[in-house]
C-alpha cells in the first residue's frame, strides 16, 4: 500500500524528480514501522521509480532524455511485437473497452484521469497478445515514464489527447487492416516519444 501510494504521488507530480524520501517521515505519515517502509522503497527502486545513493538515501529518479529514449526504444520493440500478435485477437469486448477509453479521454477534464486512461489504452491494446512476460515488461516501462507522459499531455496536448491519436487505430483494427493499424499505432508512438524527449531536453 505504501509503495502504491508513493508510486501514484510520483506519477501524478506530487513528488518531484530529485526529492529525497525520508524513511522516518514516510513511517509517520502511514503510521507504521520502518520495516514496511524499507520494503516499499526497495519495491519502487526495483521498478525504477526511485534511486538509492550511499550516505544520501532514497530519492525520486531524475529521468534524463537519453535514458528515456533508451527505455522507449525497448518499449517500441515490445509494443510492436505485442500488437502484431494482439490485433488479430481483438473481440467485440476488446473494441468496446478501447472505444470506451477513448470516449472517456475525450470527455475528461482532469489531467490525472486522462493520463490514467492513456496508460490503460496500452494495457488493453497489448493484453490479447497472450505474452505475459513481454506484456508485464512493456507496461512496467510505460508506468515508469508516467511522470514525463503527464508533462507531455499537459504541455504538448494542453491536457487533451487528440481523439484521432487512438481512434484511427481502432477503426483500422475493426476493418481488419491489421498491418496498417500497427503502423498507425507505432507512428503515433514515435511522435509521442519525440515530444517527450523534446520536453526533457528543454529542461537541461
Amino acid at each position: 500500500k505504501i509503495a502504491d501510494a508513493i508510486r501514484m504521488d510520483i506519477n501524478y507530480g506530487r513528488l518531484e524528480p530529485g526529492k529525497k524520501l525520508i524513511e522516518r517521515e514516510i513511517a509517520e505519515k502511514y503510521k507504521t514501522s520502518h520495516v514496511p517502509v524499507r520494503e516499499a522503497l526497495r519495491i519502487l527502486e526495483g521498478e525504477g521509480f526511485i534511486v538509492h545513493e550511499k550516505f544520501s538515501g532514497y530519492s525520486i529518479k531524475v529521468v534524463k532524455a537519453e535514458e528515456m529514449l533508451e527505455s522507449f526504444n525497448i518499449l517500441r520493440f515490445l509494443a510492436n511485437e505485442l500488437l502484431k500478435r494482439a490485433v488479430h485477437r481483438y473481440t467485440e469486448i476488446t473494441f468496446f473497452h478501447l472505444i470506451s477509453i477513448v470516449d472517456e479521454m475525450n470527455n475528461s477534464t482532469e489531467l490525472d484521469k486522462t493520463v490514467s486512461l492513456f496508460v490503460e489504452f496500452s494495457e488493453v491494446a497489448f493484453a490479447p497478445a497472450g505474452l505475459d512476460y513481454t506484456y508485464n515488461l512493456a507496461i512496467q516501462l510505460v508506468r515508469m515514464n508516467t511522470p514525463i507522459l503527464r508533462r507531455m499531455i499537459k504541455e504538448t496536448f494542453n491536457g487533451k489527447v487528440p481523439e484521432d491519436l487512438h481512434r484511427v487505430f481502432i477503426d483500422l483494427c475493426q476493418k481488419k487492416q491489421y498491418q496498417k493499424a500497427v503502423e498507425n499505432y507505432m507512428g503515433n508512438f514515435d511522435k509521442v516519444t519525440k515530444s517527450m524527449v523534446s520536453i526533457l531536453g528543454e529542461k537541461k
